[in-house]
């Protein structure tokens, strides 16, 4: 009897003994059921953000590609009206609210500056009359000399300054006086008193005719000279058209009057 309980005790402490072996391996599956899930939403993690990143980069490329395309329409524009309205020596003559705005750069001892004014002078005279332009005067004077040392392009250019500051309205009249029957290149040019004589002729007052000889604007004319090879004219007539250089012909009437049309508003 002492054995057969024995026995039984052993089968006992073996079947005890083998439940309790039986519980790690339990504990083991659990917890790589928990590894495995943890696994399995790190990927998940991983896969979202692969896909918020995605989208966040597809975002900032769109954004960024809307503003490159803005600065590449901006940009342009921007310089092209800094270049049209940049030079603190133009003189404007005729409406500032003109459809289209004319520059021509000058100098009044050019024989193709007296050739293109005597060509197209009654066109503009007109455009700007109509409010259709306003024209853009850039002195120059680097011919000076050519003028046996009288240095009549800048003598010519003091008196034009004077006239478009201070009486705008005979500006294109004495501009057309200065270059009927023109001084040839290499000529003393006119004398002060012809000069002024011309702007009479024009309409323009005495009293402000009577100030050219005293050169008051001579700085001026300087600095619009400069202004102007900084611009990069590198030979006169210069003629541009909202800011685009003409390249048709200078020297044939209406060539100017067609080419304002064409160009219509800024």
């Amino acid at each position: 009897m002492a054995q057969k309980s024995n026995k039984q005790k052993n089968n006992k402490a073996r079947a005890f003994s083998s439940a309790t072996k039986s519980e790690p391996k339990t504990n083991r599956s659990t917890t790589e059921s928990q590894r495995e899930l943890m696994r399995l939403q790190r990927e998940r993690e991983a896969r979202e953000k692969k896909v918020r990143t995605g989208v966040t980069i597809g975002i900032v490329a769109v954004v960024v590609a809307g503003i490159l395309a803005g600065l590449i329409w901006l940009i342009p524009a921007l310089a092209a009206k800094k270049a049209a309205g940049s030079d603190p020596y133009a003189l404007s003559i005729g409406s500032a609210t003109a459809a289209v705005t004319v520059d021509i750069y000058q100098d009044f001892m050019c024989p193709y500056c007296g050739q293109f004014d005597r060509a197209q002078a009654s066109d503009l005279a007109a455009l700007v009359n109509a409010g259709t332009v306003k024209v853009d005067f850039h002195i120059m004077a680097f011919l000076d000399d050519s003028s046996n040392g009288t240095k009549y392009s800048t003598r010519a250019a003091n008196a034009f300054v004077a006239v478009a500051q201070r009486e705008p309205s005979k500006a294109l009249a004495f501009n057309t006086a200065l270059y009927q029957n023109q001084p040839p290149e290499g000529s003393n040019g006119l004398t002060d008193t012809e000069i002024a004589d011309r702007a009479r002729q024009a309409g323009v007052s005495d009293a402000l005719a009577s100030t050219f000889a005293s050169m008051q604007k001579a700085d001026f004319v300087s600095k619009s000279n400069q202004a102007a090879f900084d611009a990069g004219v590198k030979s006169t007539p210069t003629v541009k058209i909202n800011g685009a250089a003409f390249k048709g012909d200078l020297y044939t009437a209406g060539t100017i009057k067609d080419a304002v049309a064409k160009a219509g508003p800024k």
